[in-house]
């Protein structure tokens, strides 16, 4: 059974065979249903000979049965293995229509398979030897009813708790034993059968599942638990809360390991939930619990919680009753009835009865995903294909009289590896046609039983229940039988004589089937795209034929004639009398045939055939395209034909000699077909913009589901995609250069197409009210599907380019053209896949914007409490708040969109809440420092963690981004005391200066050392180079003031100055300055010398030139003695000037906050004075 977690994107298809109007039909699939019957004739070609060889005298036969592809020798011996491997682990007991005895099973097998006795030992050692299969329990609790109500209001609130029970040791119960240590069952004559009581039972369950919340609670909201995946086998698990009913309707599924054999028990209870903490509670924090010891004790509270004294005193017991099923008793054809519930002892009185379904399955370990079932398909379908050969056999008649039934020894085998490949009903109906059908195509069976069986497909049928693989298996039979149908009805007069009673009824039968499958859902919903029958069948019956076909005849003729020629006629008469046969005979038929080509083409195209395709490409599409006229259809199809029959016919020209093959005409066939390629360009474009309009006009919201991600609108456009990119494989234009313009053409079209789909779905959305919505929730799924499918259709698109190979095509081209040209037809295709990429992006960025905006203002508020929170508040519990209302909010989202778009939700709230952050940040003032350094460690790991949570949501490194960086460094600034922030501005400033490329200011050039003997700093200015100009006469008047900094570690030292050099802007100095300083002043971080460079001005005030600064640790002298050599030994230190207000500074604007700090007001006062000189 298949689990309904799994992925059903195919699940869409329904809703496809309505899209189209008839005699539209499907354009692109028409190109490749003539590109197939272009490679069989090709095929057909090259074995004419054998086909000819094996005749006998001219007589009439049927020669178009299709032959399948053959197993291999190990694929044959494997499938045989996996027989054997089926009846050794026999599941279930053996129904009245099965066989039971494995001697009988194995014998039939090996009959069937035509294996000698020495191979079966051999064989059936290799399946003994294979690792036993994985028992696994399938349970759907569908419903229950007359349940004993427990609330004041006469109802109960149901909820089952189900899991796995060991059999491991028998226990006796004494009489008058506590509840929770008591069990028991009703056996079939009425007798109560003495069973261990299951909460010791319970002792082998592994540690338990988590739940899923919604509705459960009465009036609590959903937590981050209810997102996490279902736990699997053996651990307990429990349904949804159905409130106030005596009559509860489930209809949920669920699915245990059996690891430890069949003797085990499935238990379920049925609880009304009542308090707060009930049963459910207790079962959920099994979670917590390790080993079986500490789960044994849980349990006990479990059943403790469901008889707590309340505070009035009052005692409840909220068990409503219990069910246990033997596995070892479980038919393996399933269960499906109603079971009465029994209570914990006999004296327990209980009523009611629930609805359960059971069957039993298997896996293999082998590593993959337990719904992956698509091998076991297969090896169905080969091995009904081995059984149906065999009862053929076995009948003795002719295949037509065969009723199609099996053996009860195949049959068995066959339903047991149906249930231990988990393969469902409707794969099973499906592997019976897919065998059957081709079959048909082996040996004619009757149309009554192929329609039987499509018949029985067609009853169980479900759009969702087959994955895309199975869908495209299916269709690939369909499509074979079909073609099978329709190349007998072309030879319908051979086959079926009119005066032939008998024929005529196979004829009519044929038709029946027929019409029948294209009126049946399963066959609409696998081939979609689909010509109507009458317009298929017409298309046969027809007996006239254009120019077109007849000239892709000729070519075909012409083919077929060259194969032999090339193949028997060409090696005889060279080595006899040593002439080029080909060469002469093809010279010969080359230009007649080619004007009877142009001639054909000149007949459908006029003109426009002797254009050059640039001009023919610009062009707006004719009348009868934008009609999407069927004549304009059915010429482009025969275009296509001719096309490659030609493309075709040319390969063979390596044959004529090479100094000639320049001159043949049809070398170049190419060249007239431009107008062509524009028709089949356009009529495809049309075509997809009309799918893509009528495909989201029929995607309604009725038929989404809580497991839907995408609908089936999303699923057109990428196929169309790939359709196109398997139309252009199919094309193979032989001009490369020439071919480049229509790449490009094609992905214009793409895209313009991609962002049509976008703009539709969101303008359906809108209509919806989406974006006038207050709350948003109410659109959590239709906003999930809408942007899925969005995101769907760019992914699809961004691979065209590669599916178009046009990185290989514009290598090739590199060849013929400039590089640069070929260069910049490569960005013009980057750019388109780009522009349009980007621009769905931000479609999607929009409609998930609108989610943000209804959460803004809690999310704002949220983070103001969560700063503002009293410092005695600890970090965790000033983000709770915060992270509550996100797994409220967001997780319920994470179960609809895609992960692509859930990282973009949460790219865009964590934007928001750092933008708050980072505005609260910069304006608040009287927060004390504890509560910014609180905030540092919540942004570092609460909030990290719960956006990044474990690599489910956002990348650390989108996390980590520049606003996370400077909301970061904000926060640690406001967490840092007002002199170490000084000192940082310092260290800021070195840094900005070491970054300083430019020259616009100038430079300054000095050095200093500090003399420990004396402790002084000595500094000596050289010179200034390449200052800007001051005065009016294009110079100015320098000089430097130097003055260590911070001025609050060093206020007892005074600003020392230069002299003042008149008239220049290269000013030489060469004066020495000293400060008698202590080296531990020296040492101190951030400790500076700052140089501040003025123009002397004698009427007015002095203007600031630049200014530049100098790390004191890092002189020589402060780290290691320097001895007695001075400024001679040391080499000049060239600086860059800057100015303060070239770059903004963090510090300064939090410092302006303190103002009740002095320290910081007096710096803030300095340096913005230095800023407005």
């Amino acid at each position: 059974m298949q689990t309904q977690t799994r992925t059903i994107e195919s699940k869409f298809f329904a809703a496809l065979s309505k899209r189209f109007d008839e005699g539209v039909g499907s354009f692109l699939e028409s190109f490749e249903s003539v590109a197939q019957k272009h490679d069989h004739r090709r095929q057909k070609i090259k074995k004419d000979e054998e086909t000819e060889s094996q005749k006998p005298a001219p007589e009439y036969r049927i020669a178009f049965s299709e032959k399948p592809i053959a197993l291999t020798e190990d694929e044959y011996e494997l499938l045989y293995i996996e027989v054997l491997y089926t009846i050794k682990h026999k599941i279930g007991i053996t129904t009245s229509k099965h066989i039971g005895g494995e001697n009988d099973l194995y014998m039939y097998a090996q009959e069937a398979f035509g294996i000698t006795n020495t191979e079966h030992n051999r064989l059936l050692a290799k399946a003994s030897e294979e690792k036993a299969p994985i028992l696994i329990l399938n349970i759907e609790i569908v419903e229950a009813k007359e349940l004993e109500a427990k609330d004041a209001n006469g109802f109960s609130d149901p909820y089952c708790m189900l899991g796995i029970v060991p059999e491991e040791r028998k226990f006796v119960q004494n009489g008058g034993g506590s509840s929770d240590e008591e069990g028991g069952s009703t056996t079939t004559d009425g007798t109560a059968e003495r069973k261990p009581g299951f909460m010791k039972r319970l002792k082998s369950f592994r540690k338990s599942t988590t739940r899923r919340r919604e509705g459960r609670e009465k009036g609590v909201p959903p937590v981050a638990g209810a997102l996490r995946d279902k736990l699997p086998a053996k651990y307990i698990q429990t349904t949804d809360v159905k409130k106030a009913t005596l009559n509860p309707i489930w209809m949920e599924k669920f699915r245990f390991n059996i690891a430890s054999g069949k003797t085990e028990t499935f238990h379920l209870d049925i609880w009304d939930h009542d308090d707060e903490f009930s049963v459910f509670e207790a079962a959920r924090k099994l979670n917590q619990v390790h080993g079986f010891k500490g789960l044994n004790r849980y349990f006990k509270q479990i059943a403790q919680s469901a008889r707590t004294n309340r505070a009035d005193g009052s005692t409840v017991d909220d068990f409503l009753g219990s069910v246990n099923l033997k596995l070892n008793e479980i038919p393996s054809v399933g269960i499906d009835r109603w079971f009465q519930l029994e209570g914990r002892s006999e004296n327990s009185k209980v009523r009611g009865q629930i609805h359960l379904r059971a069957n039993l399955a298997t896996r293999e370990d082998r590593g993959i995903p337990e719904e992956d079932n698509w091998t076991d398909i297969k090896q169905h379908v080969e091995l009904l294909q081995i059984f149906i050969d065999h009862e053929i056999i076995k009948f003795k008649g002719k295949p037509m009289d065969w009723n199609g039934e099996l053996s009860r020894n195949a049959e068995t085998i066959l339903h047991q590896h149906a249930i231990q490949g988990d393969i469902t009903m409707i794969q099973t109906h499906m592997c019976r046609w897919i065998a059957y059908s081709k079959k048909h195509l082996e040996r004619t069976l009757t149309y009554k039983l192929l329609l039987t069986i499509i018949e029985q497909l067609e009853n169980v049928w479900q759009p969702t229940s087959l994955s895309r693989d199975e869908i495209d298996m299916l269709r690939e039979a369909f499509t074979l039988f079909i073609n099978h149908c329709f190349k007998q009805l072309a030879r319908h007069r051979e086959l079926f004589p009119a005066a032939n009673k008998i024929a005529v009824e196979k004829l009519e039968q044929l038709l029946t089937i027929i019409s029948k499958l294209y009126n049946m859902e399963v066959f609409r919903y696998c081939c979609p795209f689909q010509n109507s029958l009458q317009h298929e069948v017409s298309t046969i019956i027809k007996s006239d034929e254009d120019t077109l076909h007849c000239a892709s005849e000729l070519c075909y003729v012409v083919i077929a004639d060259a194969h032999a020629a090339v193949k028997y006629y060409n090696p005889i008469f060279e080595t006899t009398v040593k002439l080029a046969y080909y060469h002469i005979a093809f010279k010969k038929i080359d230009a007649k045939l080619m004007d009877i080509i142009l001639k054909a083409l000149e007949e459908e195209l006029g003109e426009q055939i002797h254009r050059p395709s640039e001009q023919l490409i610009t062009e707006p599409d004719s009348a009868d395209v934008i009609q999407f006229a069927a004549a304009a259809e059915q010429t482009g199809l025969s275009l296509f034909e001719l096309y490659l029959s030609l493309h075709e016919l040319v390969k063979y020209k390596i044959y004529v000699n090479e100094t000639d093959r320049p001159n043949l005409k049809t070398s170049h066939y190419y060249v007239y077909f431009g107008a062509a390629m524009r028709k089949w360009l356009s009529i495809a474009r049309n075509k997809v913009i009309y799918r893509i309009e009528k495909s989201v006009e029929l995607d309604k919201p009725e038929s989404i589901t809580q497991f839907t991600k995408f609908t089936s609108s999303s699923l057109d456009v990428s196929n169309c995609c790939s359709q196109i990119a398997q139309f252009w494989r199919r094309l193979a234009w032989p001009d490369i250069v020439g071919s480049i313009p229509y790449l490009i053409k094609i992905t214009e079209d793409m895209g313009q197409a991609t962002v049509l789909y976008a703009n539709l779905v969101e303008g359906k959305l809108q209509a919806r009210g989406y974006y006038e919505a207050v709350s948003i929730f109410l659109y959590t799924q239709d906003l999930s599907v809408t942007i899925n499918n969005i995101e769907r259709v760019r992914e699809s698109f961004k691979t065209l380019p590669i599916e178009l190979s046009y990185d290989k095509l514009l290598v090739a081209a590199e060849k013929y053209h400039n590089i640069n040209v070929v260069e910049e037809n490569r960005r013009k295709i980057e750019t388109i896949v780009a522009t349009c990429s980007q621009e769905i992006a931000e479609k999607i960025y929009k409609l998930l914007h609108k989610v943000v905006q209804i959460m803004e203002n809690e999310l704002k508020q949220h983070v103001f409490h969560m700063i503002e929170a009293p410092e005695a508040v600890q970090a965790q519990e000033t983000m709770a708040p915060l992270i509550q209302y996100l797994d409220n909010n967001l997780l319920a989202f994470k179960d609809y969109m895609i992960r692509h778009n859930f990282t973009r939700l949460l790219e865009i709230v964590w934007t928001v809440i750092l933008e708050q952050i980072l505005v609260d940040v910069q304006t608040a003032s009287s927060r004390p420092i504890s509560c910014y350094q609180r905030l540092l460690k919540s942004l570092d790991t609460s909030l990290i963690d719960f956006f990044h949570a474990d690599d489910q949501g956002l990348p650390k490194d989108n996390l980590k981004n520049d606003k996370y960086k400077l909301v970061k460094r904000l926060v640690k600034y406001q967490s840092t005391d007002t002199c170490t922030l000084i000192k940082m501005y310092y260290q800021d400033k070195l840094q900005e200066q070491e970054r300083t490329t430019t020259n616009d200011l100038g430079k300054i050039y000095c050095r200093a050392y500090y003399h420990t003997k004396e402790e002084t700093l000595c500094i000596e200015v050289i010179s200034c180079k390449n200052l800007k100009p001051c005065d009016s006469n294009g110079l100015s008047d320098p000089f430097v003031e130097i003055q260590l900094c911070p001025y609050y570690m060093f206020s007892n030292f005074s600003k020392q100055s230069t002299t003042i050099i008149k008239k220049t802007l290269n000013p030489v100095f060469n004066e020495k300055i000293e400060f008698r300083i202590s080296k531990k002043e020296c040492t101190a971080q951030g400790a500076v010398i700052q140089f501040i460079i003025m123009d002397h001005d004698l009427m007015w005030s002095n203007d600031f030139e630049g200014e530049a600064f100098m790390e004191i640790a890092n002189l020589p002298g402060v780290k290691s003695e320097l001895g007695d050599r001075g400024f001679e030994d040391l080499k000049e230190i060239e600086i860059p000037l800057t100015h303060p207000k070239v770059m903004r500074s963090r510090i300064i604007e939090i410092l302006e906050l303190r103002t009740s700090d002095k320290i910081a007001m007096d710096f803030v006062r300095k340096r913005r004075e230095a800023e407005n000189l």
